[in-house]
């Protein structure tokens, strides 16, 4: 026979009314209380009626976690698996599930987020990405639903959790400068996300700093994150100048890169952000903490969905810090 909350509230020692506040996670109820409870659930095997609970508290337990268009490069690029495995270790900790919200293009991606709002099957939002006129962010704002960016945003009525990234640029570009390097390459994203600019201007501020010539030709943006890109776009710079060093904004277009290098037998120190796979050789890469991003911006986006119960909806800024690690 199953259990009951009642039995739970028994070998606990509360009263029954407390293990549901628990199972709501209410701020009231103490931290050993909800020890107590949850280990007296443990031992039971008991496992609450989600979707009562729901009915009855209008809270369905569950975030959105919103991906970039459906992709190769989202498939291949290991900040997103790392990203969200940090989001479940905390989400796991307050018993939240998650659901993924993505799509083949914006028009269907905003379609599939509209029904998620509107229909309320999440509590709250991450977007995994953020960018200039993003209409997916947009529909969540006017719509006051709680949600973080993970990434930069300009709006002030969004919560975000980001890294220094235009610093970051900087310190990479300035690694690859005390290595002697004085013509540096630079493969950035498309202009859009605000990743890819700040990772931009800082690699062109470290330049001016040392007195080194900013040279447009040596600079790509480049649509889609993916290692073919990579592998083409060194060979066009290569073709276009001179390079003694090269700093990548993503692990995919390094890999690519490195193995064009690597087939032409041609040496240069170069960096990027996050770790690339052992089968290419690279000097170094900024850890921007991905794990990190991913459990901050849950914690941040209880604190968001707490402040929208409560209709007073607040706002919160994270910067989060990276660090350069040699191989």
């Amino acid at each position: 026979m199953a259990s009951t909350i009642k039995d739970v509230a028994k070998l606990a020692g509360v009263s029954p009314s407390t293990v549901t506040r628990v199972l709501q996670d209410k701020s009231s109820i103490s931290d050993a209380t909800k020890k107590k409870v949850r280990q007296a659930m443990e031992t039971l095997n008991y496992h609450p009626n989600v979707n009562a609970r729901s009915l009855a508290s209008k809270k369905t337990n569950v975030i959105g976690v919103v991906l970039p268009e459906d992709s190769d490069a989202f498939y291949q690029n290991s900040f997103f698996p790392e990203v969200i495995r940090g989001i479940a270790q905390i989400a796991a900790d307050h018993q939240y599930s998650i659901q993924l919200c993505t799509g083949q293009d914006n028009h269907q991606r905003l379609a599939i987020l509209k029904d998620t709002i509107l229909g309320r099957r999440v509590d709250g939002l991450i977007f995994l990405y953020g960018e200039l006129e993003d209409p997916l962010v947009n529909f969540a704002i006017e719509q006051e639903f709680p949600a973080v960016i993970i990434g930069k945003t300009l709006s002030p009525l969004i919560s975000f959790v980001d890294n220094n990234n235009e610093k970051a640029g900087f310190d990479a570009t300035e690694y690859i400068i005390n290595k002697g390097a004085k013509s540096i390459a630079f493969i950035g994203g498309r202009d859009q996300l605000f990743v890819s600019r700040e990772r931009l201007e800082g690699y062109k501020k470290a330049l001016r700093e040392y007195n080194l010539k900013v040279d447009e030709k040596l600079i790509a943006q480049v649509d889609e994150f993916t290692i073919e890109r990579g592998y083409e776009t060194i060979k066009e710079l290569l073709e276009a100048g001179t390079i003694d060093g090269l700093v990548t904004a993503d692990s995919l277009f390094a890999e690519g890169a490195l193995r064009y290098l690597n087939e032409k037998h041609i040496q240069m120190p170069s960096i990027t952000f996050d770790s690339v796979r052992t089968s290419v050789q690279i000097e170094a890469y900024v850890d921007v903490h991905t794990l990190e991003l991913g459990r901050s911006a849950f914690k941040i986006l209880r604190n968001v969905i707490k402040s929208n119960n409560s209709k007073n909806m607040m706002c919160y800024r994270q910067i989060v810090s990276h660090s350069i690690k040699e191989l």
